[in-house]
């Protein structure tokens, strides 16, 4: 399982990743975009919205910044993280440890989003998951393993390169066969889907990818998705800027899905503070 020590290392190197050095880009993002430092589940998640399209360089957390970041001592942190028992396969160990060295790991899902998911597909029991924004797929194994030998999880990203760094673990894990890797624009692959004939057979939907679009991904989800479905967006806190910055880029777009989610008449919604924020849709019975 993964204790509170583990939680505490997770989240120290992710703040390490995420600090990015004014030598290097001229921009301290943290600095710029009031991004508070602040050790909730997935602080940095909020960071890599801006940094992923800039050239980074990590570097240790007390320079380039100017603020000291230290792992602040939280017991109730700890206490969540060792009462909560996360197991993983050995390929998922291995996916993490890959994903880890790369420049752009920052965007790999927390522990407890995962968790959170395995908890959503064990409850609910989806047959048809979509998941836009893979990456290297974590979120995306976690799920596929939870599947029944007859699902089908579709995976959307804008890069092969992502998916093929994934693919072997998928294939070790023995869940290859339940992926079906779509690569290009999301809101294209969406719009297939639905031109497909997937339409209201949808589960569920994790949506962890380009925030500027996620109303769209809100409305297009929300065809395909069938009665008695979820939606689950992550990122929806953005480390907490969505509070005071929520009239900037790219908070706006994820302000505006939280909106949207509080008058929609066809669905039941709930906004957690874990992870970076979490959004969970239930699409009504019809």
């Amino acid at each position: 399982g993964i204790n509170a020590e583990y939680g505490k290392q997770w989240y120290q190197r992710r703040v390490r990743e995420a600090v990015v050095s004014t030598q290097s880009t001229g921009t301290n993002l943290v600095a710029e975009y009031k991004i508070p430092l602040v050790f909730g589940a997935g602080t940095v998640l909020g960071v890599a919205g801006f940094a992923i399209s800039k050239k980074m360089k990590t570097e240790d957390a007390t320079r380039g910044s100017g603020v000291s970041v230290k792992w602040a001592k939280d017991p109730v942190k700890d206490y969540c993280f060792s009462h909560t028992n996360i197991t993983e396969s050995e390929a998922m160990k291995e996916l993490r440890k890959i994903t880890v060295t790369h420049p752009r790991s920052v965007m790999e899902s927390t522990p407890d989003v995962g968790q959170f998911l395995v908890f959503l597909m064990r409850t609910i029991k989806p047959k048809i998951v979509i998941e836009v924004g893979s990456y290297t797929g974590v979120g995306l194994l976690k799920m596929a393993e939870e599947l029944p030998a007859d699902g089908k999880i579709f995976s959307l990203d804008i890069s092969d390169e992502y998916a093929n760094i994934g693919k072997p673990l998928m294939r070790k894990a023995g869940v290859l066969s339940k992926i079906d890797y779509r690569i290009g624009p999301a809101t294209d692959s969406l719009i297939e889907l639905k031109d497909e004939g997937y339409a209201g057979k949808i589960d569920m939907c994790f949506i962890d990818a380009d925030k500027p679009n996620y109303p769209n991904y809100y409305k297009l989800c929300m065809n395909l998705l069938k009665p008695g479905g979820i939606i689950v967006f992550d990122n929806s806190l953005f480390s907490g800027a969505v509070v005071t910055n929520y009239h900037q880029e790219p908070c706006c777009y994820i302000h505006e899905a939280n909106e949207k989610a509080v008058v929609d008449n066809r669905v039941t919604s709930l906004l957690l503070n874990f992870g970076d924020g979490c959004l969970i849709l239930r699409k009504h019975d019809a």
